[in-house]
């Protein structure tokens, strides 16, 4: 319940902050700048407060719960927006809407139902982690710089959103480390181990990263990329890390492949919904800034 309840903030924070930051003036280039520019619009305050009710609620699954079971919920999030926009808008969703919702939905039961992964223990601060850590953060520079290389924006964007991605992930490992050194050994401990830190360092990372790929291409060129390699990310740390083992016969592994692959094609399909009243919302407030 947990991670549904941060899905869905998420969902609304996403959207949000999508908005604002494609109508951001032609002169808001590079992160710093856009950030700036960002900081000083309110519906973008409103999208963070609501990305940080998200991050407590996550940080309050995963305390509860296996990352292998937790992940895959939180970055499915972006389903919930579908309704939430028909809502508003006073209408029923369409059927595509409904399509793509329900492929995804039903992409998650059968991964969640398939995978069912051991309840995993503690891990340590030792080496695994750490080169699990550095690995992830040297393939997310790698990203960035090849999206940096490349001329076309919509290369650049889902490039900055594998980058995005990978972060988002590590957040998760991370994020799971600290709350166990806090329970383990108060705010004191949590506060003096290289988690807590890295999870400080990364996760804004990754937000800067999401920011500039809003801003320069449509949402489906970056947020299903985005969410897929999350999730992979976190499934990768649960398991070298936290032991989180799911099952792993050949069956079941053929079934949780074609089950991702469902969670992909309908984040891909709402994201490409998605972009559809957000463009036109782009272009009313740039016609009547």
């Amino acid at each position: 319940m947990l991670a549904l309840l941060s899905a869905a903030t998420f969902a609304v924070s996403t959207s949000v902050q999508h908005q604002v930051a494609g109508t951001a003036p032609a002169s808001a280039q590079g992160a710093l700048r856009l950030i700036a520019h960002l900081f000083s619009r309110p519906l973008w305050v409103v999208g963070q407060l609501f990305a940080i009710v998200g991050f407590v609620l996550h940080a309050l699954a995963l305390h509860y719960g296996q990352i292998a079971v937790v992940q895959p919920i939180v970055i499915s999030g972006i389903v919930f927006a579908v309704p939430v926009r028909a809502a508003i808008s006073r209408r029923l969703p369409s059927r595509a809407e409904v399509q793509a919702v329900s492929l995804t939905a039903l992409g998650l039961a059968v991964f969640l139902v398939a995978s069912n992964p051991t309840e995993g223990r503690d891990s340590g601060l030792g080496g695994r982690a750490l080169v699990l850590s550095v690995a992830g953060v040297a393939a997310a520079l790698l990203a960035a710089v090849l999206g940096r290389s490349t001329g076309r924006a919509s290369r650049r964007a889902f490039l900055l959103g594998v980058t995005s991605g990978i972060l988002f992930g590590l957040v998760a490992g991370l994020l799971k480390m600290s709350l166990q050194e806090l329970a383990s050994g108060g705010v004191v401990r949590m506060l003096t181990v290289w988690p807590t830190w890295s999870l400080v360092v990364v996760g804004v990372a990754g937000v800067v990263t999401n920011q500039v790929a809003y801003r320069i291409a449509r949402l489906s060129t970056s947020m299903p990329v985005l969410n897929i390699v999350d999730g992979l990310v976190a499934l990768t740390f649960g398991y070298l890390v936290f032991h989180e083992v799911p099952r792993h016969s050949a069956a079941l592994v053929v079934i949780e492949v074609a089950a991702l692959a469902c969670v992909a094609a309908g984040l891909w399909g709402v994201a490409r919904l998605e972009d559809e009243p957000l463009a036109q919302e782009l272009e009313r407030v740039r016609s009547h800034p």
